[in-house]
């Protein structure tokens, strides 16, 4: 059973954009602000932290506006949208016992390595 339908693509494909923008304009800020940091820019520039937060909001509204302006980044996101609606995703059963597997072969493949350097650790000790 998919969580994700068809017909929700334009809706699912504006909050992906939302996010990469928010996260794009994110970034920029916090560089800007590390280059103030290293530069000392705060101390040069009046006003440099509004200058900071102003290049995070324009690098993040023209995130958004070039995803969702170009036709090769929008097609692009339907092709993906439309292969993960056709993904089956597994239950919370099946999904609880294939995480409890796998730590039981975690802790079972520690412990083997943790006897076999316990091991070359003693034949060390015996050589040297």
């Amino acid at each position: 059973m998919s969580i994700i339908k068809s017909e929700d693509s334009r809706k699912w494909i504006t909050a992906l954009t939302v996010i990469a923008s928010v996260l794009a304009g994110f970034v920029v800020y916090k560089f800007a602000n590390q280059l103030g940091a290293w530069f000392d820019l705060e101390a040069k520039i009046p006003q440099y932290g509004l200058i900071s937060q102003a290049l995070g909001f324009f690098a993040g509204a023209g995130t958004f506006v070039y995803i969702l302006k170009n036709s090769d980044t929008s097609s692009y996101l339907q092709e993906v949208y439309n292969e993960l609606v056709k993904v089956v995703w597994p239950s919370k059963d099946a999904t609880t016992k294939m995480t409890i597997g796998i730590a039981i072969a975690l802790v079972i493949v520690a412990g083997i390595f943790t006897v076999v350097d316990l091991i070359f650790k003693k034949i060390l000790e015996f050589v040297y």
